[in-house]
Protein backbone atom coordinates (compact mmCIF):
# COMPACT_ATOMS: atom_id res chain seq x y z
CA UNK A 1 0.00 0.00 0.00
CA UNK A 2 2.93 2.32 0.63
CA UNK A 3 3.94 1.84 -2.99
CA UNK A 4 0.46 2.90 -4.14
CA UNK A 5 0.56 5.96 -1.91
CA UNK A 6 3.94 6.88 -3.38
CA UNK A 7 2.49 6.54 -6.88
CA UNK A 8 -0.45 8.79 -6.07
CA UNK A 9 1.90 11.35 -4.50
CA UNK A 10 4.04 11.30 -7.65
CA UNK A 11 7.08 9.90 -5.85
CA UNK A 12 7.35 6.84 -8.11
CA UNK A 13 6.43 6.16 -11.72
CA UNK A 14 3.46 4.06 -12.86
CA UNK A 15 5.84 1.64 -14.58
CA UNK A 16 7.12 0.54 -11.17
CA UNK A 17 3.70 -0.80 -10.18
CA UNK A 18 3.11 -4.50 -10.86
CA UNK A 19 -0.29 -4.92 -12.49
CA UNK A 20 -0.68 -8.42 -11.07
CA UNK A 21 -0.22 -6.95 -7.60
CA UNK A 22 -2.93 -4.37 -8.33
CA UNK A 23 -5.28 -7.19 -9.37
CA UNK A 24 -4.47 -9.09 -6.18
CA UNK A 25 -5.23 -6.00 -4.10
CA UNK A 26 -8.49 -5.41 -5.99
CA UNK A 27 -9.60 -8.94 -5.08
CA UNK A 28 -8.63 -8.39 -1.45
CA UNK A 29 -10.30 -4.99 -0.93
CA UNK A 30 -13.84 -5.22 -2.29
CA UNK A 31 -15.65 -2.72 -0.07
CA UNK A 32 -16.07 0.45 -2.17
CA UNK A 33 -16.38 2.53 0.99
CA UNK A 34 -13.00 1.51 2.40
CA UNK A 35 -9.90 3.66 2.13
CA UNK A 36 -7.94 0.69 0.74
CA UNK A 37 -10.43 0.19 -2.08
CA UNK A 38 -10.24 3.86 -3.02
CA UNK A 39 -6.45 3.78 -2.93
CA UNK A 40 -6.33 0.73 -5.19
CA UNK A 41 -8.91 2.26 -7.53
CA UNK A 42 -6.99 5.52 -7.86
CA UNK A 43 -3.66 3.76 -8.37
CA UNK A 44 -5.21 1.48 -11.00
CA UNK A 45 -6.60 4.47 -12.86
CA UNK A 46 -3.19 6.17 -12.82
CA UNK A 47 -1.41 3.06 -14.09
CA UNK A 48 -3.98 2.44 -16.83
CA UNK A 49 -3.83 6.08 -17.93
CA UNK A 50 -0.04 5.91 -18.25
CA UNK A 51 -0.22 2.72 -20.32
CA UNK A 52 -2.89 4.30 -22.52
CA UNK A 53 -0.68 7.36 -23.08
CA UNK A 54 2.19 5.07 -23.99
CA UNK A 55 0.01 3.11 -26.45
CA UNK A 56 -1.28 6.30 -28.07
CA UNK A 57 2.27 7.46 -28.74
CA UNK A 58 2.95 4.22 -30.61
CA UNK A 59 -0.17 4.46 -32.76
Amino acid sequence: MHELQALIQGKISAQVIDIDHLIELAHRYKDPNSAEYKLVELATNIVLAKYLEKAQKVL
